[in-house]
């Protein structure tokens, strides 16, 4: 836990929580009220540090294509879900579930293991992102890139092979065909 670390009058650092009693307080940032954590130049720097908090966990935004980020969050996703199931598999069988609650006389419930809750919530996340994709057109999208960029690698090898007066050799077909081979196989 961080602490408020201002000096004391007795010359010690202040035990108290960072933030302790001021509207930051469950952020854990800064000094506490009694220190000066109250005061408008300390708000101000709470609302900074958090800010750069932020900008560390969720990023800076950027321009992306709609489809592009789709993409990139199908990727993500499937990641995600990958790595959750390996934790998940790699439980014992009375580990995936867990008691919950049962403070102050309250009786606990069973639920399942966080592992096994995030694996479900981000396994529905990745149908969702994926049928999003399908509805968008996002393959079919990339197949048209992909068909565009093998006609425009074509127009390239014809272009070439005619200037150096090698296309209608009939070697050439052959050498060029073996060529795409060893590309398309690494």
């Amino acid at each position: 836990m961080k602490r408020c670390g201002a000096k004391t009058r007795s010359g010690g650092p202040c035990k108290r929580a960072a933030g302790w009693g001021t509207e930051h307080a469950d952020a854990a940032i800064g000094r506490c009220r009694l220190h000066g954590g109250s005061t408008r130049t300390h708000r101000a720097a709470a609302r900074r540090e958090l800010a750069a908090q932020a900008v560390i966990t969720y990023g800076l935004p950027r321009d992306v294509d709609p489809r592009d980020a789709l993409t990139e969050e199908l990727h993500r996703t499937a990641g995600a879900v990958a790595w959750l199931g390996s934790q998940v598999q790699s439980m014992e069988a009375d580990e995936l579930a867990e008691r919950v609650g049962g403070g102050q006389g309250a009786i606990p419930s069973v639920e399942p293991h966080v592992w096994v809750r995030l694996y479900r919530v981000e396994r529905k996340h990745l149908a969702d992102v994926a049928k999003t994709c399908i509805a968008c057109g996002i393959e079919e999208r990339r197949v048209r890139i992909a068909e565009g960029q093998g006609e425009m690698i074509a127009q390239v090898l014809r272009g070439v092979l005619s200037e150096l007066g090698v296309a209608d050799l009939p070697e050439t077909r052959e050498v060029v065909r073996r060529h795409l081979i060893l590309i398309a196989d690494e």
